[in-house]
């Protein structure tokens, strides 16, 4: 087996790659070149650092991985890792995150973290052996808005994020943090500042990514009926939040359905 970084491939390879190796996940994972490298930017996720692995000169297996600096420590996040169907149970993807630890260590990264879907034992399974423990649980939703018969809060755009960022709690997900995304809204009733989201918009779908409310259990039908005042019954998703909220009871209530829970785990390096 050979490996070799990831942009050694040209776009197209690296994504039929992607979506071969992912072609029977547990959730929808195929991309196209343009989603593809839309996620690779908005995600700091680096072709340089991440890496494929070649069985017989044939691309087998593909791992991703980029590096941020969080309170002066050197993080870095796995993306994705998968293993082409027909060349998996050869210990192509212990031998992928062996060669990624290597780089890891050049580059100075004190931890590496990853998600993993909690049905997914046999890759639980590696990471553990590898010496990854677990941070939290999280779930993912989706759902539609609707009108919920109360009065939407208000809410204002941030436009200086470095306030928020500095707020961020340690054990965040990669994907949920500011960095990666750039809408920050205040939320506000009666004068009153009631807290903040971090949230990903476009025309027909809303994603959740960071709900900072005094009182989230009681208060999230009122910010979900301001983004309903705003964009109307679009698809809303609530990305990585750790099971044990208070809220997702109430959003489950309201007919948002469950489409996965990850285990967030972390490697010192």
């Amino acid at each position: 087996m050979e490996i070799h970084r990831l942009d050694t491939l040209s776009l197209k390879e690296q994504v039929a790659l992607w979506n071969e190796a992912f072609g029977d996940y547990l959730v929808p994972a195929v991309m196209t070149e343009a989603s593809f490298t839309a996620r690779m930017e908005k995600l700091q996720q680096s072709p340089h650092e991440s890496l494929i692995a070649k069985v017989e000169g044939e691309a087998a297996a593909i791992i991703l991985t980029g590096t941020r600096d969080f309170k002066n420590t050197r993080m870095a996040w796995i993306g994705g890792l998968a293993v082409v169907p027909r060349f998996r149970k050869m210990g192509v993807s212990r031998q992928l995150l062996e060669r990624l630890f290597v780089g890891y260590r050049e580059q100075g990264v004190a931890e590496s973290r990853l998600e993993v879907i909690s049905e997914n034992v046999p890759a639980l399974g590696l990471y553990q052996k590898l010496g990854y423990t677990e941070i939290n649980e999280l779930i993912y939703l989706t759902g539609n808005l609707q009108d919920y018969e109360v009065v939407g809060y208000q809410l204002k755009e941030v436009s200086d994020p470095n306030d928020y960022i500095a707020l961020e709690e340690d054990a965040l997900p990669w994907q949920n943090r500011i960095a990666a995304h750039h809408k920050i809204a205040t939320i506000w009733r009666k004068e009153k500042q009631l807290g903040y989201i971090v949230y990903g918009a476009s025309d027909d779908n809303l994603i959740l990514l960071q709900v900072r409310l005094d009182n989230a259990p009681e208060q999230i039908l009122d910010l979900l009926q301001a983004f309903y005042d705003t964009y109307g019954g679009i698809s809303c998703a609530v990305f990585n939040e750790v099971v044990t909220s208070e809220y997702i009871p109430v959003l489950l209530d309201k007919g948002f359905e469950k489409i996965a829970t990850q285990i967030q785990m972390r490697k010192i390096i």
